[in-house]
């Protein structure tokens, strides 16, 4: 190239970079905006809340009706309301249900009324993983109440057909048959 090309080049190239902010403007750009650990601590606070709340609504539910739950260790709500000597309930078992679903608003979601009785592998399954938790203190022909947190449930998003993101689900569960093998 000759020189007029070449200085023609730098000239462009130099407008190009004036037109740009200054190192000082970038660096004050770069400082407004959050870190990567500061984004992650700011969405874990906000999961904190959502879950500080849906707890509460939780033990508002369970005062307004009066229930005598346990609370497992991950936050599970339950109370066998029938026992039987049936057999006991294990991971890789097959099991069959009789259930209702619902919100704790009393909105019904699903039923074995209406959908037949549910069978699944406890532990291999894509059910909540809070009512396989729920099923494991069970024997075969006990009757049960879950309340099963979002957490534990569906979570953020719900499952896109009735039970709405961050929503607690109610279970009325009778554990049908548990699985010889």
């Amino acid at each position: 190239m000759n020189k007029p090309t070449n200085l023609l080049l730098l000239l462009i190239q130099l407008s190009i970079i004036s037109c740009g902010p200054s190192t000082t403007e970038r660096e004050k750009v770069n400082s407004q905006q959050p870190n990567s650990q500061d984004l992650k601590e700011s969405l874990i606070q906000q999961n904190r809340q959502l879950i500080a709340e849906e707890i509460e609504l939780i033990d508002a539910y369970v005062e307004r009706h009066g229930l005598a739950l346990d609370t497992t260790s991950t936050g599970l709500r339950y109370k066998i309301v029938e026992k039987t000597q049936g057999r006991e309930v294990r991971l890789m078992k097959d099991v069959t249900i009789s259930y209702t679903a619902s919100l704790l608003n009393g909105d019904l979601c699903y039923s074995s009324d209406s959908s037949g009785q549910l069978s699944f592998t406890i532990g291999q399954s894509n059910q909540p993983s809070g009512l396989q938790e729920g099923i494991l203190k069970m024997k075969e022909g006990e009757k049960a109440i879950f309340i099963v947190p979002s957490y534990l449930g569906y979570g953020i998003t719900g499952d896109g057909i009735c039970i709405p993101g961050s929503t607690s689900i109610l279970y009325n569960v009778k554990l049908e048959k548990v699985s010889l093998q």
